[in-house]
């Protein structure tokens, strides 16, 4: 049975030629917020491997990763026509809920995010509203005082003509 074994696993050990990267490129892309704190780091990665019959074969690993908006994006696509920008959302970041949970990334692409007309803040489509009288964009809070405003004031000014 021993010698049954050693050739068995002798007439398997012949030396193959396996496939070996002969190039490799590796591109990390950091997203940080405005303290200058890393939010993510998503990478990609090209190699060319070399095959056992000389043939080169060319391969890509891109890393994607949701938005808060739904969309999936990777570093990739700032080179693309026309390039997909992103940014971060503040809300997001800091949490939505009265004890901070529900805390993300907040990463959200810049054609679908706003600029809060009071503070300035960029809001993702979670955290604006879009006010009724002046039709302008507001984060939740700003818009929350606006609306209060609008109630409050008619009790204290009158409109003239």
């Amino acid at each position: 049975m021993f010698s049954r074994l050693l050739a068995y696993k002798g007439g398997h050990m012949a030396k193959q030629n396996t496939p070996h990267i002969v190039a490799r490129k590796e591109n990390i892309t950091s997203i940080t917020d405005m303290n200058g704190q890393t939010i993510i780091q998503i990478g990609s990665s090209q190699y060319t491997v070399r095959n056992s019959d000389g043939s080169l074969t060319h391969r890509f690993l891109n890393q994607l990763i949701p938005t808060v908006d739904g969309f999936e994006w990777g570093p990739d696509m700032q080179k693309a026509k026309p390039p997909v920008h992103v940014g971060i959302c503040q809300q997001c970041r800091d949490g939505s809920s009265l004890f901070g949970r529900n805390k993300s990334h907040g990463i959200v692409t810049l054609a679908r995010a706003k600029l809060c007309a009071d503070c300035g803040t960029l809001c993702c489509p979670s955290h604006r509203r879009l006010s009724k009288n002046d039709r302008r964009w507001r984060c939740l809070r700003h818009h929350r005082m606006h609306r209060i405003g609008g109630l409050v004031r008619p009790l204290f000014f009158e409109r003239t003509d």
